[in-house]
């Protein structure tokens, strides 16, 4: 399941079961925020994208996870929704062996204009015209858990859920083998598998001083000691970009 909004105004336009992978489809002036698999949310006249203050859209369906795993009591998540949740991510971090961030986001700080567009967050292929190669790189920003927990934790599970983007090219011709074609551009979502090969998930609940990983998606993650300061990272060894619409950990 899926909810899609409007992207100017974050009205909610439709609720639509999810897609079969590979299978495209017209997304023009549309973003979609993932609801995760088994995770029951209800959607209603009074229901809302933004704010994202406890009772939005996003926050219930990551509640809504939380309750599928009664082994943990609490969860941290962006939807990747604004500018705020820019400031999430740390686009200055260097990956669990030294790969430097590279990735596409908006901007959550001025003093030029700040902005973010939904389900726009891209983890870019890898260059292999690098030696070494570079794959695609996105570090988030750290994340204290000492207020949920005063020894932090050592067990966790991690989800996620990324798409596939393309954009058909605007024709408007009147001559040669496009002579009178009129077509727009059109952008298109894609449903990919979760774990598709090249793409790697790594945890650190040290500040990024150790990580563990390539981590599977909600399997638990036993770190053997307590630590507090979690980070996540995310590698893209494949051509293809890689569009990160939501992220969340349990502990």
């Amino acid at each position: 399941m899926r909810i899609v909004g409007d992207l100017v105004n974050y009205d909610i336009l439709q609720v639509e079961k999810t897609p079969d992978l590979s299978e495209p489809k017209t997304f023009n002036g549309r973003f979609a925020i993932p609801v995760p698999g088994g995770a029951s949310v209800h959607v209603g006249p009074s229901s809302y994208i933004l704010p994202q203050d406890g009772g939005d859209l996003a926050s219930l369906a990551a509640q809504a996870m939380l309750a599928q795993f009664p082994m943990y009591s609490h969860i941290v998540y962006n939807f990747l929704l604004e500018s705020a949740d820019v400031l999430d991510l740390d686009l200055t971090a260097t990956g669990p062996t030294g790969e430097i961030t590279r990735a596409q986001t908006g901007r959550g700080v001025g003093p030029d204009p700040v902005g973010q567009a939904p389900n726009m967050t891209q983890v870019l292929p890898q260059n292999f015209q690098t030696a070494p190669v570079r794959p695609g790189c996105l570090v988030t920003a750290n994340v204290d858990i000492t207020p949920y927990s005063a020894l932090g934790a050592d067990e966790f599970l991690v989800w996620w859920y990324i798409w596939e983007f393309d954009t058909t090219d605007d024709i408007a011709s009147d001559y040669g083998a496009t002579l009178g074609e009129n077509e727009p551009a059109l952008k298109r979502i894609t449903e990919i598998d979760q774990e598709p090969s090249g793409w790697e998930v790594y945890i650190s609940h040290d500040n990024g001083a150790n990580w563990v990983g390539p981590i599977g998606r909600l399997e638990p993650i036993d770190m053997i000691t307590f630590n507090t300061d979690v980070r996540l990272c995310f590698l893209n060894r494949t051509n293809n970009r890689r569009y990160l619409a939501a992220y969340a950990f349990m502990f």
